[in-house]
């Protein structure tokens, strides 16, 4: 079924609540200043944003990347330490009995403090040359998981609702449209990705169907909380910037539960009154860690 059919045979009179969406990422990766300059221009926040690539991390991605489809060879860290990080490649071999023998054919380098290039032993091999093309790709190019992540975290930051249980299909409330159609600008300067968004208005079914999903949201994000403030009653962390994150937290889930509220007449059984007892429990570990 099109996407033009299914807003075709959906009911638009009534308040606009929200709008459900999906995405498909295609030829998603994207230089980090490419990125910054189609999220910029959508008018959103760079703060969204994956952290910008770093040596580390493309060595790591390059990897991980050259070692599909690799017939007899392994690649494998061999050394990490705050001066270097170093990968083996591996030649493994099997006998006619089933034994293992590897030999080592290659390292490769990341010097962290010294230089961001790669050095090995046997750069000519043909891993290696397939890591280092990688490699210097990668070091300045987000990858489509790190453009997954900043969709993810954007509706994060627009009390999205997951409407699948793995994800993929989510229902943004309506005070948020702006803001998801300029992130559905954004993505479509992305390669050949896009956001499809279909507007939902008010009707007794929409409410139901949304409002159990946004209710079930709120109490999953309760029950995580909950947990977490029963370890640290436990176990209370050594870091004091741990707790006062958690108070924000308490306060983030309560705006959301307001807003679901406005929106959607959504109400979770006792919310307030469980955040109240979570929030005096860190208060109580912040005092007792200062006095």
């Amino acid at each position: 079924m099109s996407l033009s059919l299914i807003r075709s045979n959906l009911q638009t009179a009534g308040e606009h609540v929200g709008d459900m969406l999906w995405w498909t990422l295609e030829d998603a990766r994207i230089s980090r200043d490419r990125l910054e300059e189609v999220w910029l221009g959508a008018g959103l926040s760079t703060a969204l944003l994956p952290e910008p690539p770093t040596p580390e991390k493309a060595l790591r991605t390059a990897v991980r990347e050259a070692q599909v489809g690799q017939q007899g060879h392994l690649i494998r860290l061999g050394k990490e330490d705050d001066d270097e990080l170093v990968f083996a490649v591996v030649e493994e071999q099997r006998d006619a009995s089933g034994n293992m023998s590897y030999r080592q054919e290659a390292r490769i380098v990341l010097r962290r403090l010294v230089t961001p290039f790669l050095a090995s032993d046997a750069p000519d091999h043909d891993i290696v040359r397939a890591v280092r093309e990688r490699y210097e790709r990668l070091l300045s190019t987000h990858t489509p998981d790190d453009v997954r992540r900043a969709l993810v975290k954007t509706l994060a930051a627009c009390a999205a609702v997951t409407l699948r249980e793995h994800g993929g299909v989510y229902w943004v409330p309506a005070p948020f449209a702006d803001t998801l159609r300029r992130l559905q600008v954004a993505v479509a300067g992305i390669g050949a990705s896009r956001i499809d968004v279909v507007p939902i208005h008010a009707t007794p079914e929409a409410a139901k169907a949304l409002g159990d999903a946004a209710r079930s949201a709120l109490e999953e994000d309760l029950a995580i909380l909950s947990s977490e403030i029963e370890a640290f009653l436990q176990e209370p962390p050594d870091r004091v910037s741990t707790r006062p994150r958690r108070l924000a937290t308490f306060d983030e889930l309560r705006a959301k539960a307001s807003l679901y509220h406005s929106v959607l007449q959504v109400q979770v059984s006792d919310l307030d009154a469980k955040l109240d007892e979570l929030t005096r429990h860190v208060e109580g570990l912040l005092q007792a860690k200062a006095s």
